[in-house]
């Protein structure tokens, strides 16, 4: 979510490539400043909207002592000056995993920040979790009005239950809370109708997340939003921010000397540069892909903290075109779906005037409207 888009700061996206570049260039790495752990598989919910194919859990996931010392000890030993890495905890859904509370407790003993993603439904009988190891950030997930959350997710009471969580994490203290809506066709014209229950909720932030064709959302194409839609949420987004800390979140890409209006900090994609992701059975990617092929390798088999420095060169140089574009989403470039230039209704990354001095016709992706 944006979370991992505000890890970059304040510096520019053009300090972040030359820093990355010449690092990669002299064969050093600087350390992740955000490592998600895809806890589990398992969910309550089948979304047609899922990265994953979440639903049942994976045979062999991470044990308890596995997450303790593959993932958390290692993210120590990946401290800088500025400390370990913050750990985002995702699933499927990660509050079923019964040992969630051991894991935040012994990421809390070694100075491991963490945050969680969730759809909410089981925040409220794991609250004490929340009261005792705060987290750092807490995103749930609301995908429309209560209507449409309900049909779309499955589940009538799924809707009230994620705006119950949204209240009772910052009851429990949580410094921020997310409230993070998947675009796709058939909710992207519901957001206004979600704002007065969005702004009334106690929530601190907005975050508009694009459906990816990744998992399950890959076995839905005709959810993909439109181009049209693309440029009317993101205007929606911008026109929000001045009364509401709206972001559009990382699979939207950059719109260039324009993302002050989007966004907190400067677009730079993170994968493989600023984050990666531990999935449930251990492999390391450098997003949140479920594609093995994309694997660095195992950290049952091989320290985190060394697949990190081996394993993501691709996207820490310029020799491949695709994963070494820091300005656009991998997981939508990986497909061929790249929706900048459509959201942001020109191409930001070239000259305005072709060479006889004719403006150029905006550019965007198909997708009809």
């Amino acid at each position: 979510m944006s979370f991992l888009h505000r890890l970059f700061g304040s510096r520019t996206a053009a300090v972040w490539e030359a820093e990355t570049r010449l690092m990669h260039r002299l064969g050093l790495v600087r350390p992740p400043q955000a490592v998600q752990w895809i806890s589990t598989s398992r969910c309550d919910l089948k979304c047609p909207h899922c990265y994953s194919h979440a639903g049942a859990p994976e045979c062999n996931e991470l044990t308890t002592a596995e997450a303790k010392e593959l993932i958390i000890d290692e993210m120590v030993a990946l401290s800088s000056g500025d400390g370990p890495p913050t750990l985002v905890i995702a699933g499927g859904e990660t509050l079923l995993r019964r040992d969630l509370g051991e894991v935040v407790a012994y990421a809390h003993q070694r100075g491991v920040p963490w945050a969680i993603h969730t759809h909410g439904g089981a925040v409220e009988r794991n609250i004490d979790i929340f009261r005792d190891h705060t987290p750092v950030m807490a995103a749930v997930s609301v995908d429309g009005p209560r209507e449409y959350h309900d049909r779309f997710r499955g589940r009538v009471g799924s809707y009230d239950a994620a705006m119950r969580a949204v209240a009772a994490l910052k009851d429990a203290g949580v410094g921020e809370v997310v409230i993070g809506t998947t675009i796709n066709r058939n909710n992207a014209d519901l957001l206004a109708e979600m704002i007065p229950q969005v702004l009334g909720s106690g929530a601190d932030s907005w975050g508009f997340h694009l459906m990816t064709p990744e998992g399950r959302a890959g076995e839905h194409p005709e959810l993909l939003p439109t181009a049209a839609q693309l440029r009317r949420v993101a205007s929606l987004g911008r026109r929000l921010r001045s009364i509401f800390h709206v972001e559009l979140d990382n699979e939207w890409g950059s719109a260039g000397d324009d993302d002050c209006f989007y966004r907190d900090a400067p677009f730079v994609c993170g994968a493989g540069r600023i984050s990666c992701v531990v999935s449930a059975t251990g492999e390391l990617m450098a997003c949140t892909t479920t594609d093995h092929d994309e694997s660095a390798g195992n950290v049952r088999e091989i320290p985190l903290s060394k697949l990190w420095a081996q394993g993501f060169n691709a996207f820490r140089g310029k020799k491949d075109p695709l994963r070494g574009d820091m300005y656009d989403c991998w997981l939508n470039t990986r497909h061929g779906r790249s929706c900048r230039k459509a959201a942001f209704e020109i191409d930001l990354f070239e000259p305005a005037l072709s060479d006889n001095g004719v403006i150029r016709v905006p550019l965007t992706i198909g997708g009809g409207v």
